[in-house]
């Protein structure tokens, strides 16, 4: 069948992306059982010893996304700012072979879970939604209780629930999904036991800090090491720290050990709460823990040996038409078209204007035809391409369009489940060859012609026996350019466009 463009609207203004720059704000992990968290990476340390794993041998993990909006549809976040976050995701955890990929996005309305996931109804409407066949991360408004994210645990037992929620003003940072998927392969924070804290403050905590956390149980770490398998974070080649959070990458406190010993916290761990930082990352024994993790039974369902489609796309498809600034004649049938590259397997579209705010198109072919468009408006839009895995290139230029205000008369052509131009671009000296899928006979006419509409040629009831026919159009000694092709039946007409070159 006809692959149809999935489409979003959502209500903003142009091209809105993030409602807020992330790396400005606060950064709070909401991730809750911490100690338990901590225990099972210890258990899993265990089950684990004397494991190895393969060299250079890269492990694939699906993702998949809930682009959650209100129960109405409205507010939903968009999937640029998916894209991006597994863009960030595989540059943090490309030196451990871990690579992340799209196993599809979920569009959910639920109010609830919108704004407040980890309550009663949005906890329960989440675990009514899992499938466990990919790591789930919920994408809301909200996370709750200030927090920019959470991991929600635990990962096994008759209470599994093992998620990711982000609030959409985040998901795009450069590192917090990436710390939420850290919890998900059970690493605590490097300042474990001070989470309910809010951070060390040396008129409640004391300069030199005592022996227990805030938390009532866990061992602070000393700056020398000796306690470092069972205190803290239980991770050796993490420094000590009792949370000291930052917006710009800084720590100007004055913290001592139980021991009287200066504190020099690692800001740039992916697990700590510092915004504002040029890189980050894990450290090693952090890497061989998520390692562990993932390879633990527990995980296996995020490891389906499958390998995505890792052709890379280095740069946005190059736009074919409306040229920049054309008015187009219709209004009700206006064709979008870019360059159709080798390695991508789907196109986001945006167009906006001041009238219908921000519309979003899901395609897998490189062209959209839009048929709900308002007569003689401008209209901005821009496309991206992508593949499962290949998320990073970005958006082309926008581009600038008028609408006119000649009604079109095409629509679908009944009967015909696909058509295609193949090859597109042609060369001057080859035949226009159109493709036809059809699943029983029928009779068609085709027409070739100049994009401001003068009729070079036109085949007239052509007669498809169903299946897949090619049909031959002359282009013998046209001048290099784009034309149309446009096919009609007695209940439809469709036009595509094909590229003469020399």
């Amino acid at each position: 069948m006809r692959k149809n463009a999935f489409w979003l609207a959502i209500f903003s203004i142009i091209f809105i992306g993030n409602v807020a720059n992330a790396q400005s704000l606060p950064f709070q992990c909401g991730t809750q059982d911490l100690y338990e968290l901590k225990s099972n990476m210890l258990q899993i340390r265990e089950d684990m010893r004397g494991f190895v794993k393969s060299r250079n041998a890269i492990t694939y993990v699906p993702v998949r996304f809930f682009l959650v909006a209100k129960s109405d549809g409205s507010n939903r976040p968009a999937e640029t700012l998916i894209l991006q976050a597994l863009c960030n995701m595989n540059e943090n955890y490309a030196d451990q072979d871990i690579q992340f990929y799209l196993k599809e996005f979920k569009y959910y309305n639920n109010t609830a879970v919108y704004n407040n996931p980890g309550g009663f109804s949005g906890y329960n409407a989440i675990d009514g939604q899992m499938i466990y066949n990919a790591i789930n991360i919920f994408v809301v408004n909200d996370a709750g209780d200030g927090a920019a994210a959470y991991y929600q645990g635990p990962s096994t037992g008759p209470d599994r629930a093992d998620w990711i929620v982000v609030g959409k003003a985040y998901v795009d940072d450069v590192r917090v999904l990436s710390h939420e998927v850290g919890h998900f392969f059970s690493l605590p924070h490097p300042f474990s036991g001070w989470e309910s804290s809010g951070g060390w403050d040396p008129l409640v905590h004391g300069i030199q800090v005592g022996f227990t956390a805030p938390d009532g149980q866990t061992p602070n770490e000393f700056v020398d090491g000796t306690n470092c398998t069972t205190a803290g974070d239980a991770i050796c080649d993490t420094p000590a720290d009792y949370m000291f959070p930052s917006g710009d990458c800084t720590y100007t406190g004055n913290a001592k050990d139980p021991h009287g010993e200066l504190v020099s916290p690692l800001k740039e761990n992916i697990m700590n709460y510092h915004f504002g930082c040029s890189s980050y990352t894990f450290t090693p024994d952090q890497k061989t823990n998520i390692s562990n993790s993932l390879f633990h039974s527990s995980r296996n369902y995020v490891r389906p040996s499958f390998t995505p489609n890792l052709a890379q796309i280095t740069g946005p498809p190059a736009i074919i038409s409306p040229n920049p600034g054309e008015t187009v004649d219709t209004y009700n049938w206006v064709v979008l078209e870019w360059e159709d590259l080798p390695a991508a397997d789907h196109y986001l579209v945006e167009i906006a204007n001041s009238t219908i705010g921000n519309l979003r198109f899901l395609v897998d072919e490189n062209q959209l035809v839009l048929n709900n468009l308002e007569p003689n408006k401008g209209y901005i839009w821009k496309v991206l391409a992508y593949n499962d895995y290949s998320t990073c290139s970005g958006f082309s230029s926008p581009k600038i369009f008028k609408t006119g205000d000649i009604f079109s008369g095409t629509f679908e052509v009944p009967g015909i489940d696909n058509w295609w131009i193949q090859p597109n671009p042609v060369q001057g000296t080859d035949p226009v060859l159109v493709n036809i899928e059809t699943p029983q006979s029928l009779e068609i006419d085709l027409t070739l012609r100049t994009m401001s509409g003068q009729v070079i040629s036109t085949i007239k009831n052509y007669p498809l026996p169903g299946g897949i026919s090619v049909i031959e159009i002359p282009a013998y000694g046209l001048p290099a350019g784009m034309y149309l092709v446009t096919l009609q039946s007695k209940g439809g007409i469709e036009t595509k466009h094909v590229a003469i070159v020399d």
